[in-house]
Formats: structure tokens, sequence, C-alpha cells
């Protein structure tokens, strides 16, 4: 039953290839549009605060990206975020680098506070620095590494797989935020959306493992998505 429904909202989003607004970090880019295009999903990838208001009338989905922050990211992302939010369509955050520099936290708890985020994405240090500030969650929180876990107010999954070799590459845990992203504009459970999205990269990490080298590895993991 869960592989039905899996492989039913995979094909939901092959079929109504979503746009999903990426506001996220420089080095991210390249791998999030890739990654997208291949699920059929359409990367929109801007941080212009004067357009915000209006490609949240055309997104389907937004992904915050705090990877490389300035104050002009913080704007596009809290105009972008309230916009999305009221207008009821999901929104992912990555809290990237909470954990390192007082700024960064402070502009992720103002997204959280100000854009309401149906779903929060990041690694074990950055979710344990965040979720303690936070008086209670009413987002999905989604923790990567060895073992992911999906937790939701009363549901709770976890999920093992992928390859050691997605670590190496960079922005593989920026592109889980975008396919969450992507898969939550098709599955109206944030839950299951991100079940299925972290599902998908796992296996799409598992089944392009190469004794060849990175490079190849990334090409393997793209042709994985755009085949599966």
């Amino acid at each position: 039953m869960i592989d039905s429904l899996f492989h039913l909202s995979l094909h939901q989003l092959r079929q109504t290839a979503p746009v999903v607004h990426c506001i996220t970090n420089h080095v991210a880019m390249d791998l999030t549009a890739n990654a997208l295009l291949s699920v059929c999903a359409c990367p929109l990838l801007s941080a212009a605060p004067a357009e915000m208001e209006e490609l949240a009338q055309v997104a389907n989905a937004l992904l915050i990206n705090i990877g490389t922050l300035d104050d002009t990211l913080i704007q596009a992302s809290l105009i972008a975020g309230r916009a999305m939010h009221r207008l009821g369509k999901p929104i992912v955050l990555d809290p990237v680098g909470v954990q390192v520099s007082n700024y960064r936290l402070q502009a992720a708890l103002t997204i959280i506070d100000e854009c309401h985020p149906t779903i929060v994405k990041g690694n074990q240090r950055e979710m344990e620095v965040l979720l303690p500030k936070i008086a209670r969650p009413e987002f999905i929180a989604v923790t990567t590494g060895e073992q992911d876990t999906i937790i939701a107010a009363n549901r709770q999954e976890q999920l093992t797989g992928g390859s050691t070799m997605m670590t190496q590459v960079t922005a593989m845990g920026c592109t889980a935020g975008a396919m969450i992203a992507a898969m939550a504009s098709v599955e109206p459970d944030p839950f299951l959306a991100s079940c299925y999205a972290i599902r998908l990269m796992k296996e799409a990490g598992a089944n392009a493992q190469t004794e060849v080298g990175l490079g190849t590895y990334r090409q393997r993991f793209i042709d994985y998505l755009s085949h599966v």
C-alpha cells in the first residue's frame, strides 16, 4: 500500500509539473534545478524582493534555504513566505547553518514566526539548535542524517538507505529540501510528502552508487531521478 501511494504521488508530480520557487543558496542552484527538472517539476530561482509577491501567484510551493544568507535574501524570503502562507501554499524551510551564528538563527526564527512554514528540514545539528527555540512547532520536522526522521504532531517515520557518497556531493541536502517542496505541491499531507521525497532521494542515492568518482555519481543521481 505504501509503495503504491509513493508511486502514485510521484506519477502525479510528473503529470502536474508544479512550479517550485527556490530561494536557495548559490552553491545549490544547479543541482537543485536539475533534480527538479528530472522529476518534471519547474524550478523558479529568484531572490529579488521586488518580484516575490508576483511569483507567489504562479508558484505551487516555496523552498527557503538560508545557506548563503544576507539581508536581501531574508527580505525576499519574508515577502515570499508571507504571500505563500496567505495563499495556503506549502513552504519548506531549510535552516542551513543555524548553529554557526546568531544571525542565521534569528533569521530562521523570524521566517518561522512570520511565514509559518509547512515543513522544516535540517541536519541533526541544525535541528538540535533550532527546535528548542520554538515553543510549539506546528510544522513537520525532517531531520536528515544516516537515518532520516520525519516527525508530525502524532506521527513519526524513520528512513534508512541512500549512500555515503551523498555526503560528499555539494548541495545534496539542499536538493532534498527542494524535492520535499515539489512533493508537497501535489501531496496534500505534508507528512507523507516529506516521507515520499526523502524516500526518493535515498533511492536515487543508493542506485547512483558508483566506484568511478563523485562527478559520475552526481550525474547518475540525476539520471536515476529522471527514469524512476
